[in-house]
Parts: structure tokens; C-alpha cells; sequence
């Protein structure tokens, strides 16, 4: 699967997290979208249209576990299940500071092609992140 890009939001919150006074994220979220044109870099988690019910929740990608190797960062694979009915196409996956739509957009991943998940079948993603 491909690399999640930086949005405007995250690559913004990294900045203030490293030079400025924000505190660091003790955790990140791992998310779906159902968005069939892929996200502008200045998107926030309220334009994205996630999976509802079926046993779709936002997985927590907890500080301090990611492989980081030269430029790129990985987390290890998450799977998501569909339980009790379909979810339909999902388009890709999001990274957010919360498991909710308070928070920030830290970076996102758009898929080649949609993927059809129907219910009793899932959808496993390694997430990682490129620095550049």
C-alpha cells in the first residue's frame, strides 16, 4: 500500500511541536474515508465522510511505537472489520491527533483503487509516513 502524504495541518503541528510551545501527541489515530476524490492538503477531519457502525472506530497508534528507518515511519498493521453489515468503497485512510473530529489532520493516504468492504471482511493497512 502506498506512503501517507503530510497535510497542511500536520506538517503545521509538527513544526509547532519541535520549534514552538505545543505539547507532543501522546497518541495519534489511524481512520478510513469513503471520499472518492482525494483530500486538498489543507483538509481537516470534519470533510472526511468515515464508515458508520458495523464496528468501525478509529484504531490508536500510540507514541513511541513506530519503526522509523532514514525518512520513513511505520506503525505496525492494523486491521479493520466489518461486523454486521457492509461498509462499502473506502478510498483510503487518515492519520489524526483524535479520536474524534476535534483535532488535526496529521497526514493521509489515498488509494490506487477503492477497496469493497463487505460485512465479515476488513481491510488490513501498515500505516507509515515519508518525512518528505
Amino acid at each position: 500500500m502506498a506512503v501517507a502524504k503530510w497535510v497542511n495541518e500536520g506538517e503545521n503541528r509538527v513544526l509547532n511541536i519541535l520549534l514552538g510551545a505545543t505539547p507532543v501527541d501522546g497518541a495519534w489515530y489511524l481512520g478510513l474515508y469513503k471520499n472518492a476524490v482525494e483530500p486538498d492538503e489543507p483538509v481537516t477531519l470534519t470533510e472526511f465522510t468515515e464508515p458508520t457502525g458495523y464496528g468501525y472506530a478509529r484504531k490508536q497508534l500510540t507514541r513511541g511505537q513506530w519503526s522509523i528507518a532514514d525518512d520513513l515511519a511505520a506503525y505496525a498493521q492494523q486491521t479493520f472489520l466489518a461486523s454486521g453489515g457492509d461498509w462499502g468503497l473506502i478510498y483510503g485512510y487518515f492519520i489524526a491527533t483524535t479520536a474524534n473530529n476535534s483535532g488535526k489532520v496529521m497526514a493521509i493516504c489515498h488509494f490506487d483503487a477503492p477497496l469493497n468492504v463487505l460485512n465479515g471482511k476488513g481491510i488490513k493497512i501498515v500505516p507509515k509516513i515519508r518525512s518528505a
